[in-house]
């Protein structure tokens, strides 16, 4: 069962990377409304369709102009630039750019607000409302008049109007792109004052507890030198540890001027330190020799790229990322194979591992869509985040290790010692523990001999009981169809109307027979099992919609679900799915080619109705007399379906079963020709 979730969480996983952020307002056509967001506290970010220029340095006065044309292309942020559709803007790594945003505020909103810039590459300056409130490093035309820079800026505002309209003149000439990689955030000065100081005291933090561990680790290995687990586990935490210091926040600003080449030169070397260092801690995690053989190639890969990293501008080792997703990648498949594997040999450390593997490659896979200008939650490079936990897991793991080794030690200590002082009293205490277990061996025989009586019994007693039934059913059967042949002659014509009471009487016999049968059938079942809970009655609808899918396509019949208000009722889960089984199966099968079905599920508990379950078609219909009968036990009838589908005609009658054992009710209402309406009302509570 645990190995069974494990592969359910990494199918979860394959979705987790892409799913939209958390309902904030999405800017359309370069206008972001906020004015049902703004309030006294709130943050939000400033993404969507912003109006894109390429090529040109527009200012706040050039908008202004009257008669201006408006933009090309709305460009979608966060994103690079070169993301952009070909089609619609051809752009390029190296350029520049303006980005322009209409922020529409509540009537007469005036309270303080603070605005978070990302870094851009490479270099911008931003306007609002015409107000120049600063940038990074200096944008120009060309690569001599730019300037890159990566600084975090944080600024207050004060709206004089109900909006505000931002300016973003962006360049890059030095990076391998341009662009919004990150999202601006917009929100009321506290809130925003305290995300920013947060996000600062979290770098600092996380700096701090993995450089520790870092340490600790190789402290570890120094102690014990032959676990080189703990070397190539302190050399990717220190990697991680380091590279809060030149993303984000940037904290090496804090110590020193480091130029803007240098600060991505050293985010690069960090990276090539994590993946090296996480590669051999794999590798001694989950030894092979292809493995061992890859790593050391790739360890020479990720040489020269360091060499490369010093020496070359940052547009040319930036194409560097080609070689590292596609590395990482690797790493993650084979690391979560090498836990799945252990998990399968019932490893419970390998449990651990794959959980903390699973949470460190979402990380990674984050932070990659991060830097791609791709991500979809409100955060931004959490890895080393993650990686706290998950240096925590290991160091609690190590401790684990080791006390369990300790203990073992003991263990076996004492029991040499007991084994050399009590031999004789083991022997004879083995010696009961046989006899014991060669007695419970003998009871378990003589109780598998009994139950096997009893099964031989039981099998005689049922064969008998077909065999009773063989004969009754055949009887009458072999009746009607003798007074049927019967009628084909004239000279027995006259006596239709006896011959048909006589076969009424037979039919009835076999239902009788059948029924009886059934019964029986129940009570060695232990009858109808009822487990009724607190139940999403949407979710088994939309089960069984995808199991009739094919065959209403096959019939060109339309499909409709709606669904009003909630949707959970009490009930019990296997009876309901058995139930809406059946009136989806025989809507289907009563319904044209061509026709439609329409689900109705709605929430009545307001007026006490409960919730209330419709399953309605445009088919056949039921003619008056037979919805009269249709939900009795007196006989079983089978309509053949619009294309002569068979049945059984129990289906109906198993529905109101069911439902009056879910405490429900079941109505029907149709007209020939028209379509047939069945209407399940359940308790919404217990």
């Amino acid at each position: 069962m645990r190995i069974k979730a494990s592969f359910f969480l990494i199918f979860l996983f394959s979705f987790s990377v892409s799913f939209p952020g958390y309902g904030e307002p999405v800017a359309e056509k370069g206008v972001i409304d906020l004015r049902k967001t703004a309030s006294e506290k709130f943050v939000v970010r400033l993404q969507g369709e912003w109006e894109f220029y390429w090529n040109r340095m527009l200012s706040p006065d050039d908008f202004r102009i009257e008669g201006k044309a408006g933009p090309l292309f709305y460009g979608r942020v966060p994103s690079y630039w070169t993301d952009y559709p070909e089609d619609s803007v051809e752009t390029t790594g190296m350029g520049f750019a303006t980005y322009r945003l209409l922020l529409l505020l509540p009537e007469g909103y005036r309270n303080s607000l603070a605005f978070e810039i990302p870094v851009f590459d490479s270099s911008y300056d931003i306007f609002l409302n015409g107000i120049y409130m600063g940038g990074n490093g200096k944008p120009g035309k060309t690569e001599a008049e730019t300037i890159p820079l990566y600084e975090r800026k944080f600024f207050r505002f004060n709206p004089d109007r109900d909006s505000i309209e931002v300016i973003i003149n962006v360049a890059n000439f030095h990076h391998r792109r341009g662009g919004f990689w990150m999202p601006m955030h917009a929100g009321t000065f506290n809130e925003m004052q305290r995300k920013v100081s947060l996000s600062w005291a979290y770098d600092w933090a996380t700096l701090g507890f993995l450089l520790g561990f870092s340490i600790l680790f190789f402290f570890f290995y120094i102690i014990y030198i032959r676990d080189n687990l703990m070397l190539f586990f302190s050399v990717a935490s220190t990697g991680l540890a380091l590279r809060p210091l030149f993303t984000s926040n940037f904290i090496i600003q804090s110590f020193t001027t480091l130029g803007w080449d240098w600060t991505v030169r050293f985010e690069y070397l960090g990276l090539y330190v994590i993946l090296a260092g996480w590669f051999w801690f794999t590798n001694n995690l989950y030894p092979s020799r292809s493995l061992r053989i890859m790593t050391w190639g790739i360890t020479a890969v990720l040489s020269v790229a360091l060499v490369l990293t010093l020496f070359l501008p940052v547009r040319v080792f930036s194409h560097m990322t080609f070689v590292i997703y596609p590395l990482l990648l690797i790493l993650i498949i084979y690391s979560l194979a090498g836990s799945i594997r252990g998990m399968l040999k019932k490893n419970k450390i390998d449990f651990i591992y794959f959980a903390n593997i699973f949470l460190l490659s979402y990380a990674a896979i984050h932070d990659v869509r991060v830097s791609l200008g791709r991500a979809t939650i409100p955060s931004g490079y959490i890895l080393t985040y993650i990686l706290v936990f998950f240096v925590f897991v290991q160091a609690v793991m190590l401790l684990y290790k080791w006390v369990k080794a300790y203990t073992e030690k003991e263990k076996l200590q004492k029991e040499l010692e007991y084994i050399n002082r009590n031999l004789e009293i083991i022997v004879n205490e083995r010696t009961q523990e046989i006899n014991a277990r060669r007695e419970e061996i003998e009871a378990q025989n003589m109780k598998i001999a009994v139950q096997n009586r009893k099964l031989s019994d039981t099998i005689q007693l049922k064969n008998k009981i077909f065999s009773v039934i063989a004969h009754d059913l055949r009887s009458p059967v072999v009746n009607i169809l003798y007074m049927l042949n019967l009628l084909k002659d004239e000279e027995y014509r006259d006596k239709y109307d006896s011959f048909a009471d006589a076969s009424i009487q037979y039919s009835q016999q076999v239902i009788n027979l059948l029924e009886n049968m059934l019964v029986w059938g129940r009570g060695q079942e232990d009858k109808i099992k009822y487990a009724p809970g607190i139940h999403d009655l949407a979710d088994i609808v939309l089960t069984n919609l995808s199991i009739f899918k094919e065959t209403a396509d096959k019939k060109d019949i339309s499909v409709n679900f709606t669904q009003i208000g909630n949707s959970k009722a009490w009930f019990d889960k296997d009876l309901m799915d058995i139930i809406i089984r059946n009136l989806l199966s025989n809507a289907v099968k009563y319904t044209e080619r061509g026709g439609r079905i329409s689900i109705l599920l709605k929430d009545k508990s307001l007026s006490g109705e409960g919730i209330v379950l419709k399953v309605c078609d445009n088919g056949i219909g039921i003619p008056p007399a037979k919805q009269k009968t249709l939900f009795s036990t007196g006989e079983i009838e089978s309509t053949p379906g619009t294309e002569n589908e068979k049945g059984t005609g129990i289906g109906l009658k198993l529905c109101q079963e069911l439902v009056r054992l879910n405490n429900g009710t079941i109505t029907v209402e149709s007209r020939e020709g028209e379509g047939t309406c069945f209407s399940i009302v359940l308790p919404h509570q217990k």
